[in-house]
């Protein structure tokens, strides 16, 4: 492949990876990883959304989330930033 297309391949997974986790390493035909990556985020959003107060009078006066909001978003923060580097550097 040459280098346009290398570098256009690149550009895909990263952005694909952007949108979610995961999504740009099974655009690399690495599956293994970007279900491991899918599976990791959208466990962690899954916490983060269980977390967040859904009722609207709660936001007026959120309650103290520490811990309990702060690691899961942090570790899908991660995720994330994992999978952008991944997805750049792996193309196939």
């Amino acid at each position: 492949m040459n280098d346009t297309g290398m570098r256009r391949r690149k550009l895909i997974a990263f952005i694909l990876s952007g949108v979610f986790p995961g999504l740009g390493q099974l655009y690399n035909r690495e599956p293994v990883k970007g279900v491991l990556f899918l599976g990791a985020s959208i466990v962690l959003s899954w916490l983060v959304g269980r977390v967040v107060p859904t009722d609207l009078l709660n936001l007026r006066n959120p309650p103290d989330l520490g811990a309990s909001l702060l690691v899961p978003s942090l570790l899908l923060l991660a995720i994330w930033i994992w999978s952008l580097v991944d997805a750049w550097r792996s193309p196939r």
